[in-house]
């Protein structure tokens, strides 16, 4: 709870939600290992809320209501018995790529207004904008289709997070590059110092390549065969010094 006694009305369910789990796994203890008979079980719980309601920022926060407080909303919250494939069918899928979020191209504002859509990733995004629904979601949201395009094209920039030898390699340099977006669908050009690069494996998160011994510093550019590009700084000389090649980790 904030400091001014709110609390946004997901976290209460939430909070009410795992009690009445641990209330179901006191009792499957009880069965399992206690041998013990279950004589009783419980179907649904009805709870009433008394409790003054705020909107802020896309989200209700609720503020309990005190003995003398007349003017307060009443929820009246009904929490029913589910069967797993009842769970399995209608929750989200707690899978997702995190690679995949559209959190970094949208305010927090904004990506809630898109979840309400249930739009949670960029490939989400991508299968609603190639069908033409950006249109519907606009009126459901109030995000610009633009806005929405541009957060699109923003997130398939290919992105370069590290690059780090090869551990493996001890003859020849090779070195990992590992990001996002990293081929855009076909095989990257990769630079260093503006001299290509050989490329011996890549997929959208991992590019692997065999710098000639004088491509061991310098600006690496890596472009996509739909002309994006990211570039970083590098230099890998101590792991491949002048005068031949040696383990990665061994002292110099």
């Amino acid at each position: 709870m904030t400091a001014d006694g709110t609390l946004p009305l997901e976290h209460f369910i939430q909070a009410v939600q795992r009690q009445l789990d641990n209330a179901q796994t006191a009792m499957a203890v009880k069965a399992r290992n206690l041998n013990l008979p279950l004589t009783f079980a419980i179907k649904d719980v009805t709870l009433d809320l008394r409790a003054h309601v705020e909107f802020a920022r896309s989200e209700i926060r609720i503020r309990p209501a005190g003995a003398t407080d007349k003017d307060a909303s009443i929820f009246h919250l009904v929490f029913a018995a589910i069967t797993r494939p009842m769970i399995e069918e209608n929750a989200v899928a707690l899978d997702e790529d995190p690679d995949d979020s559209i959190a970094e191209e949208l305010t927090d504002e904004e990506r809630k207004k898109l979840e309400w859509t249930g739009v949670r990733t960029r490939t989400q995004l991508r299968e609603l904008t190639s069908r033409g629904g950006e249109r519907a979601v606009e009126r459901i949201t109030g995000l610009p289709a633009e806005r929405l395009r541009r957060a699109l094209e923003r997130s398939a920039t290919p992105l370069i997070a590290d690059v780090t030898p090869v551990s493996e390699s001890s003859v020849a340099a090779r070195l990992r590059l590992r990001g996002r977006n990293l081929t855009g669908g076909g095989v990257p050009d990769v630079t260093i110092a503006g001299q290509p690069v050989s490329v011996l494996s890549a997929d959208d998160r991992e590019v692997v390549i065999a710098p000639a011994p004088h491509q061991l510093a310098g600006e690496l550019r890596l472009r996509t065969p739909a002309g994006q590009s990211a570039a970083t700084a590098i230099d890998v000389r101590p792991y491949w010094p002048a005068g031949g090649a040696r383990t990665v980790g061994e002292p110099s």
